[in-house]
């Protein structure tokens, strides 16, 4: 036979009702020693029965449901222990023996997981990928493709229309495109790249500058000695000289664009 789902708990018709003969909670006594077999023992109260068969439903269906354990104020957390809690998300223990302290309104006691406890990361949140070009289940390119909000819910609720740069109907939104790209920290207030929308481009730009040049070099440039030269023409002959433009030039190099040594990845975003 297969196994049943957890859909229905036993007995969660009449979980909230006191007496042995549907719902009762035993005793920490009875709970610590358990019913006693043989043919001269008394059989379990069917309050007391449906009470441990609806505890072990109630455990198993939270974690079909959930993964894990649904956290429980009277529960003894150990160290790393994973727990869901009320907020809907996943937190890991940071202490032994924790006990009583609610993950969503307390400090200290776990550690945020995020809403998916074997993803290890949120929708919006972002990796680099040295090894291929093709994306892990729940992670997509940032290839600044357009995508349908109803499809990706939960990727659309965190970065919403940041990336849109034109052209997605009301119904759709853009993905961050990080082809050809240097990302850049957000200055956020530090001063260094004051000014910048978060998620905004930034074209190239070669920081002001400027060469030296002199008489010995090729070119044009002016001159005006503090004396007056004299210098031979050609096919004989010569000419004083006190100021004027002559001719110098920097010869062209580089390619078509200024860029640090650098190697190729890809980079990901969750959904």
């Amino acid at each position: 036979m297969a196994r049943q789902p957890f859909n229905t708990r036993w007995a969660q018709g009449v979980e909230t009702e006191d007496n042995l003969n549907t719902f009762k909670v035993p005793d920490d006594v009875r709970l610590s020693t358990g019913w006693q077999g043989g043919q001269d023992k008394d059989a379990p109260p069917a309050g007391h029965e449906n009470y441990w068969h609806n505890r072990v439903d109630s455990a198993l269906q939270g974690v079909e449901r959930n993964g894990v354990m649904i956290w429980h104020a009277q529960a003894v957390y150990g160290l790393g222990a994973p727990s869901y809690a009320s907020d809907g998300n996943y937190y890991e223990s940071l202490v032994a023996n924790n006990v009583g302290n609610n993950p969503v309104l307390t400090t200290g006691f776990w550690r945020y997981s995020g809403s998916s406890f074997f993803a290890g990361s949120d929708p919006g949140d972002g990796k680099i990928v040295y090894h291929n070009n093709t994306p892990s289940p729940g992670w997509l390119k940032c290839n600044g493709a357009v995508l349908l909000r109803a499809s990706y819910p939960r990727l659309f609720a965190v970065i919403g229309t940041l990336h849109n740069i034109g052209g997605e109907t009301s119904l759709q939104f853009r993905l961050p495109d990080f082809r050809g790209e240097f990302v850049r920290g957000f200055d956020d207030g530090r001063g260094v790249d004051a000014g910048r929308v978060f998620g905004s481009p930034q074209g190239s730009q070669l920081e002001s500058h400027n060469h030296r040049q002199n008489a010995a070099q090729t070119g044009q440039f002016d001159i005006t000695p503090s004396s007056t030269l004299r210098y031979a023409l050609t096919g004989g002959g010569s000419t004083d000289f006190s100021s004027g433009p002559a001719n110098q030039w920097t010869m062209d190099s580089g390619g078509s664009e200024t860029r640090p040594r650098n190697k190729v990845v890809n980079y990901w975003i969750r959904y």
